[in-house]
């Protein structure tokens, strides 16, 4: 089964075995996904003005939520949740304008997106996790961790940045302007390195469909919204574990951007992962997992 079949059963069966599970806390309903992967749980949650999708690997242990990349969703983090799950509870959901929430209020915020982060916190019933955001969710985990930093347990930072780039109104325009077709090759260049693009492989094909299937609004939406990021400066005194990790091969968030981040938060860990691209999880799954495990030990 490939990824994008792989989304296309998991929004179906999303929409035909829903099901209210009083196990879970209020305001959830879960759902068990039966495919090629191992079973994982989707829970339905309601935030403060739109629904979204949670999905969960793992029962016990501590708590982690993986937040995705501007114009995919949940999924993304696909290649990396078994790993994570081994001793600890991983959950990753749909961000606002994205997967099952697309269609969501706009305009929006970064701070909006915090409050998302923390609403999903709340309805899963975790009071502390260990938060992990790529780019966009970078960005929002940051934004969150100023406006909460009491429901962190740590924080690991992948391929982003804490300033918004001059790029992103260009990016939000030309979704309106041009479509969703027109986004895929740029978006694609600067996620994958030419070899992954070259092989085409289920990663790169999973992102291609996410672009090309995304709404232009929630596109342009998203872009704007980054553009209120401001938390630059705002993480030194954050006090829990933090981990920035960029990729040799970036050239997006270079690592000479993610090295800034890490001098601007005292006691972070920084590390360059050798040949891996902006889309960290997608290309270079196994790094990031091993990475991250080796950050939480």
């Amino acid at each position: 089964m490939t990824v994008t079949s792989l989304a296309d059963a998991r929004m179906l069966g999303l929409a035909k075995r829903m099901s209210l599970d009083t196990g879970f806390p209020r305001g959830l309903d879960t759902v068990t996904m039966v495919d090629a992967h191992p079973p994982a749980q989707l829970h339905r949650v309601r935030l403060a003005d739109h629904d979204t999708v949670v999905a969960q690997r793992g029962d016990a242990g501590p708590a982690v939520l993986l937040v995705h990349a501007l114009g995919l969703d949940h999924q993304m983090w696909e290649p990396v949740m078994d790993a994570l799950a081994v001793g600890r509870r991983v959950f990753a959901y749909d961000v606002r304008g994205h997967g099952a929430a697309a269609g969501s209020p706009n305009p929006y915020t970064m701070a909006d997106t915090a409050r998302d982060l923390i609403g999903v916190l709340d309805a899963i019933g975790v009071q502390r996790a260990h938060v992990v955001g790529l780019s966009f969710g970078g960005g929002i985990a940051q934004t969150a961790a100023v406006r909460a930093p009491e429901r962190f347990a740590s924080l690991a930072l992948l391929a982003t940045t804490d300033f918004p780039f001059d790029a992103f109104e260009g990016r939000a325009l030309s979704g309106e302007n041009d479509g969703m077709a027109a986004q895929v090759a740029p978006s694609l260049t600067r996620w994958f390195t030419a070899d992954a693009l070259a092989v085409n492989g289920e990663s790169v094909q999973y992102a291609r469909e996410r672009v090309l299937g995304g709404n232009p609004v929630d596109w342009a939406a998203a872009w704007r919204a980054f553009k209120s990021l401001d938390v630059q400066g705002k993480l030194a005194d954050l006090g829990v574990p933090t981990l920035v990790l960029a990729g040799e091969a970036d050239v997006s968030t270079t690592p000479e951007i993610m090295r800034g981040i890490a001098t601007r938060i005292p006691g972070s860990r920084f590390r360059v992962l050798p040949g891996t691209p902006h889309m960290q999880v997608l290309e270079q799954p196994a790094l990031v997992a091993d990475a991250l495990a080796e950050f939480w030990r």
